[in-house]
């Protein structure tokens, strides 16, 4: 299996860095070079699904089947 390697220093080290984008009030999680910092990819700050499937549960929604 290929290693994922950052394409501005080559580092295979990454990791998450929560940020607010200028210009809004929305938490990201920014994946990241943990050497260099150049960004290779973003992610919502909240785990979406999780929350949606805890809210269906509450609701006696099973997903399930």
């Amino acid at each position: 299996m290929a290693t994922s390697k950052c394409a501005k220093c080559d580092s295979t080290r990454f990791e998450m860095k929560e940020n607010t984008p200028s210009g809004t009030r929305l938490k990201m999680q920014f994946i990241q070079c943990a050497s260099c910092g150049a960004v290779v990819g973003t992610t919502d700050y909240y785990n979406v699904p999780l929350m949606l499937k805890e809210l269906a549960e509450k609701m006696g929604f099973n997903l399930l089947t």
